[in-house]
């Protein structure tokens, strides 16, 4: 089996600028085919994932592969519910250290905290997630980062059902969210989602939300170990930044631009320090990616525009105004310069 220190090498024919999934996580959809019945290794490689990887330490497969695995997987069985049953198939190594400091955790609260810190671990980038205190319930949410490709519907759901497996691990078996949010559009034909959560589910959410009692979710744990926790936390941290240094910078400009465009226009000092580094450093090396930061800026927005477009059909003159453009006349002119159409005509293009 490759090392840890190999494995960053190992990671397929995904590009720098592709979001990545770790292939442990990917392999409990493999196995999860298996046990139906289905080939999950032809499956894989039909979506063009190489099954060496999956007996590569720490390698990462391309977002758009493992999306595709997702697609053929639904297909093949008929199951648009398939999320919860692979979340069966989560071994204590599937998320690295991180599946360790889970189960040392003092709290299902801290377990929760360290499945935000290290949710790069999963999947980097395409998911922003949290974990606060809401009226008594403790709440962990996610939702797609903008200008990014989003994951499949069904992988999302299946860590949202490892998540309530594992407090039932931790815990007990008893232990039901208070509220789970998905953002699959509508409720599929079965009523599996209510029966396994045991808990109301709310369909079309423009986010993941899973809702747990706070006081139960800061109850000492039986498997607490704070030693163990530590030294996982320091594997998770080291593997996270090597995740990071394996990409582009212009990826984890795009990342950080898209995040605060939602507050206002993005600065490249602000950016810049996000990043822990100089301006003058950031230019730099953006010159050696072939780009700037004035070009990274105008690509996200445009790559926001067009979600807006496709998913709220807002006008132009919203979008120009909620995007930071001086008015509607230069965001029309962004448009054409960085797609080659009108936004009239990607408009009539989306219905």
């Amino acid at each position: 089996m490759t090392t840890t220190a190999d494995a960053t090498l190992l990671t397929g024919p995904a590009t720098p600028s592709e979001p990545t999934v770790l292939a442990a996580w990917t392999a409990t959809l493999v196995r999860a085919l298996d046990a139906h019945g289905l080939d999950g290794m032809a499956l894989a490689c039909q979506a063009g994932i190489d099954p060496a990887l999956f007996a590569v330490d720490d390698a990462r497969l391309p977002l758009a592969r493992t999306t595709e695995l997702w697609r053929l997987a639904v297909e093949a069985t008929g199951d648009p519910c398939f999320g919860i049953e692979v979340s069966r198939f989560v071994r204590p190594t599937t998320f690295n250290a991180l599946g360790l400091g889970i189960v040392a955790s003092e709290t299902f609260r801290e377990a929760l905290d360290r499945v935000v810190r290290y949710a790069t671990v999963v999947l980097s980038p395409s998911m922003e997630t949290a974990v606060k205190d809401e009226r008594g319930q403790l709440v962990y949410s996610g939702h797609a980062v903008p200008g990014l490709p989003r994951p499949s519907y069904e992988s999302i759901e299946a860590i949202c059902a490892s998540i309530v497996r594992t407090a039932r691990f931790l815990m007990e078996r008893e232990v039901s969210p208070c509220e789970v949010r998905l953002q699959r559009p509508e409720r599929p034909p079965s009523d599996r989602f209510e029966r396994f959560f045991r808990c109301p589910v709310h369909y079309g959410s423009d986010h993941y939300r899973i809702a747990f009692d706070a006081a139960v979710a800061d109850r000492l744990l039986p498997t607490r170990h704070a030693d163990l926790g530590s030294v996982a936390d320091r594997m998770a941290e080291d593997y996270v930044e090597r995740v990071r240094s394996s990409g582009r910078l212009t990826d984890q400009v795009r990342e950080v631009v898209a995040r605060a465009l939602v507050d206002g226009e993005p600065t490249q000092s602000a950016v810049a320090a996000r990043l822990a580094m100089s301006c003058r450093t950031m230019q730099r090396r953006l010159q050696e990616e072939s780009t700037t930061f004035r070009d990274v800026v105008a690509d996200v927005r445009i790559a926001l525009a067009k979600q807006l477009m496709r998913s709220e059909r807002l006008p132009t003159n919203l979008i120009a105004e909620r995007l930071g453009f001086s008015d509607t006349a230069a965001f029309r002119r962004a448009f054409k310069r960085r797609t080659g159409m009108t936004a009239g005509e990607f408009s009539a293009q989306m219905r």
